[in-house]
């Protein structure tokens, strides 16, 4: 999968800024929405186990989002409805050792899941190292804490008719 593909809103990418790297700490998540700068919004988020925690921050709230909704095999399969918040939007506050990844193909994108409870949680595209910015994550709005899946307003993306199955094998 490839970001320039799609047709981004701005609220639906980040704003641009310098590439970092998820960061990890041990700092207790917040609980459900926490409003940082004007406009942004932040949540806290978890595997189904609770193994992985993380916080992202959106340049908007989540209900002026339109999180993508995938038909691609991978996408469906996993589960994912995906926003793009730059890297350094995503903390990782527990769990950065049992986070785990797949990817098939051409080996780009890293599609990172828990080890324990198999929840698919990032998408990762893994821009910097291929020279484009911003550097953003796909992060499955599903891990979120205390939203509701079906007062969002989707943006629905045909993968599977336009990128071909690539063999796993591959």
């Amino acid at each position: 999968m490839h970001l320039s593909e799609f047709s981004f809103s701005t609220s639906t990418m980040a704003s641009p800024s310098a590439p970092k790297p998820a960061s990890t700490g041990s700092a207790d998540p917040p609980q459900g929405k926490e409003t940082d700068s004007p406009g942004s919004a932040s949540y806290s988020a978890s595997c189904h186990c609770g193994a992985i925690c993380f916080t992202v921050t959106l340049t908007q709230p989540l209900a002026q989002q339109q999180p993508i909704s995938c038909n691609c095999t991978i996408c469906s399969r996993n589960g994912y409805l995906l926003v793009y918040p730059l890297r350094s939007n995503l903390v990782i506050t527990q769990g950065a050792d049992v986070l785990k990844s797949y990817s098939f193909g051409r080996k780009r994108n890293l599609h990172q899941f828990c080890e324990r409870c198999g929840s698919s949680v990032f998408f990762d595209p893994r821009m910097a190292e291929h020279g484009e910015s911003p550097d953003l994550m796909g992060v499955n709005v599903r891990m979120f804490k205390d939203i509701k899946l079906d007062e969002l307003k989707l943006k629905h993306f045909d993968g599977l008719n336009i990128w071909p199955f690539i063999d796993s094998s591959a």
